[in-house]
């Protein structure tokens, strides 16, 4: 009996554990919402409830004092006259990748990328998957429009060229800036990762 009244005081002292979505809502979205921040007239309230939703999963990354201060800032941030409108997702995301980057491997889409078309055709070109990788890395996207494509393209050349001509130094026994080799490290390093990634997709197959 006594065994049992331990185990029940014990059970009844463990708090639930929060999940990341009411996190953000208690740090983040429920003290806007006290401060005023609200929908535009006539938001339905599904749609409501969607958006403070998906706002939810995508501030689920920051840490509980970045979720503090983004609240913080985005509270004189709001849109309208009087300011206490929701700001736009592509605001509010902005301020908080200002605020704390979010990691790469959590970025949406990322990984699906690099195993799928684009990320094959990627791999037949010199220097591209690393170039490809070094733009979601600034940017947590794809490259879009003829520009960002040009740009990864140059990259791509630079790099290969780079890869090329350290190789071709150490194979001569010729000296090494160390810098050339330490980036050749981490070129390689990313460039077996993202093909490894190619790699066991083809394995599933």
């Amino acid at each position: 009996m006594a065994g049992q009244q331990a185990s029940t005081k014990t059970t009844a002292t463990v708090a639930p554990q929060e999940g990341n979505r009411a996190r953000v809502r208690r740090l983040f979205i429920e003290p806007l919402t006290r401060d005023g921040m609200r929908f535009r007239h006539g938001t339905p309230p599904d749609e409501q409830r969607r958006r403070l939703d998906q706002m939810a999963d995508d501030l689920g990354y920051l840490s509980d004092a970045s979720l503090t201060v983004l609240a913080g800032c985005m509270v004189s941030k709001g849109e309208g006259a009087n300011k206490v409108f929701w700001p736009s997702r592509v605001s509010i995301l902005g301020y908080a990748e200002a605020r704390e980057p979010r990691p790469l491997e959590e970025v949406p889409g990322l990984r699906s990328w690099f195993v799928s078309a684009a990320g094959r055709k990627a791999a037949g070109i010199p220097g591209r998957l690393v170039a490809e990788f070094g733009f979601w890395k600034r940017h947590k996207r794809p490259p879009l429009g003829d520009r960002e494509w040009d740009a990864v393209n140059r990259n791509a050349g630079d790099y290969a060229r780079r890869v090329e001509l350290t190789r071709d130094r150490q194979a001569r026994g010729v000296q090494v800036d160390p810098n050339d080799e330490n980036w050749l490290a981490r070129y390689d390093a990313t460039d077996a990762m993202l093909r490894g990634w190619l790699a066991d997709v083809d394995g599933d197959a």
